[in-house]
């Protein structure tokens, strides 16, 4: 098991979408890519092997753009970052893509980088994009390493020493857990709640005071009720499917047009907002994917602005949730190339649970059996993203998961007593998302993916 953050891991990155493991992944492998070169790159090949997931989606999830961005040594949030193979000539970079076997790639998303640089120098990389945004690099000209981008390192490229930077927040202490079974013991000793503990566990594990953590967590929570607006709005967009039809289903849900309607409902319309945000290429923050980015932000703008939670509230919920992804990264992954969208929004509609329990004023215990009963209706779900982009069905499930989210919360708030624990349910999903055949597992050959109505769907134009 790993000790995982819930900034570095769980709640983020704050990227654009549409994909944390294609998009954020891709974008971090060329960060590291462009300190590895020790200059700015001349020219970059780069290879995607055909059984794998990069090949199917690197074009429709934003991989090339993001490569590029990271090799340019951009912001993934810059303004330009649709425009990155436009304007990569322009920085003298050539960058160029093909689809070839890679010998020995053992996930999906790997990748085969040959470099050189103005300077005359040339390398190989072998690097695979993990799930939620993280990365590893496997392999320089042929030397098995590891880099990861969590703490400065320094490798011998070509001759020459290279120092690599940190991406993310660097590990200074222990974890305080590494499962739902010890958190929840945790919060029993200290008589706290779930968000409590996770607020203990990230500030010792990244070395920074309870204070910094919440006011990161609230800055990310800006950046995800900034989404819910936009996507309610309806201007600014750009799916390549869908047209956007949140703000539709929120007024009439508002109008009384709707069947059944109340606050899931707004729920649901808050959560495919922020979708229409991150599959338009905006700014979003990963809730623990790219794919799963509208869960937390459908729930939590409507506990804040129906429910009246407050903003340290709203921290807390958030990092209950955090706590549920804590466990998920430990014991899982995030990565539907692996094992399907059930860790995925399947996972963020878990985390989604044990944040309305935390809200609701809730236990430890009552917020990890929320998340295992959320998770457990979830359980085997496939990743069939139609004509490889995160819309279809990715919109509907995110928008299914922030609604359930309060029915399993009142479920166990109201007496509902869970008889296989978080920790097992966690590994349950794991193991049959493994059992998922390839198809299935985010490379749009099987599922909704290969039906006649999917296949015929007309894309817009791109970002």
């Amino acid at each position: 098991m790993k000790a995982a953050s819930i900034l570095n891991d769980v709640l983020g990155p704050v990227m654009r979408g549409p994909s944390s493991s294609h998009t954020a992944g891709s974008y971090h492998i060329g960060r590291l890519i462009r300190s590895l070169a020790g200059d700015a790159p001349a020219s970059a090949a780069f290879a995607f092997d055909p059984a794998g997931s990069y090949a199917a989606t690197y074009r429709q999830q934003g991989v090339d753009l993001a490569l590029a961005a990271g090799l340019m040594g951009w912001e993934i949030t810059d303004k330009r970052f649709a425009r990155a193979l436009e304007l990569a000539p322009r920085s003298g970079l050539d960058v160029r893509f093909r689809v070839a076997p890679l010998d020995g790639a053992d996930h999906p998303n790997t990748v085969r980088a040959r470099i050189a640089t103005k300077s005359g120098s040339r390398f190989e990389v072998i690097a695979k994009s993990v799930g939620g945004g993280s990365v590893e690099v496997t392999s320089v000209d042929g030397k098995a390493v590891r880099l990861d981008g969590r703490g400065r390192a320094v490798l011998q490229v070509g001759g020459a020493k290279r120092t690599i930077p940190s991406l993310f927040y660097l590990r200074r202490g222990a974890p305080l857990f590494d499962s739902a079974a010890g958190a929840v013991a945790l919060a029993r000793r200290r008589r706290a709640s779930l968000g409590r503990v996770a607020l203990a566990h990230e500030a010792g594990l990244l070395g920074l005071s309870e204070r910094e953590v919440i006011d990161e967590i609230l800055r990310r929570f800006e950046i995800m009720r900034d989404s819910v607006r936009q996507g309610l709005a309806g201007r600014g967009l750009g799916m390549k499917l869908l047209r956007p039809t949140a703000g539709r289903i929120f007024r009439a849900e508002a109008g009384g047009r709707l069947a059944a309607g109340g606050l899931p409902v707004r729920a649901a319309a808050r959560a495919m907002a922020a979708l229409h945000v991150s599959n338009s290429g905006g700014i979003v923050c990963a809730a623990p994917t790219g794919g799963s980015a509208g869960v937390l932000p459908g729930i939590m703008v409507t506990l804040a602005e129906e429910k009246g939670v407050a903003c340290e509230k709203a921290a807390l919920a958030l990092l209950a949730a955090g706590a549920v992804g804590l466990v998920v990264a430990a014991r899982a992954t995030f990565a539907a190339e692996v094992a399907g969208c059930q860790v995925e929004i399947g996972a963020a509609g878990a985390m989604a649970a044990a944040a309305v329990v935390e809200a609701a004023e809730g236990s430890a215990a009552q917020a990890a059996d929320a998340a295992a009963i959320s998770l457990q209706n979830t359980m085997g779900s496939v990743c069939d993203l139609v004509q490889g982009m995160c819309e279809i069905p990715c919109h509907t499930r995110n928008a299914v998961a922030a609604s359930s989210a309060f029915v399993c919360a009142d479920l166990v708030l109201g007496g509902y007593v869970n008889p296989v624990p978080l920790d097992e349910t966690i590994d349950a999903s794991f193991a049959s998302g493994r059992m998922l055949p390839p198809e299935l597992r985010c490379t749009a050959k099987g599922g909704l993916a290969v039906t006649p109505s999917a296949v015929s769907l007309k894309r817009k134009t791109a970002w």
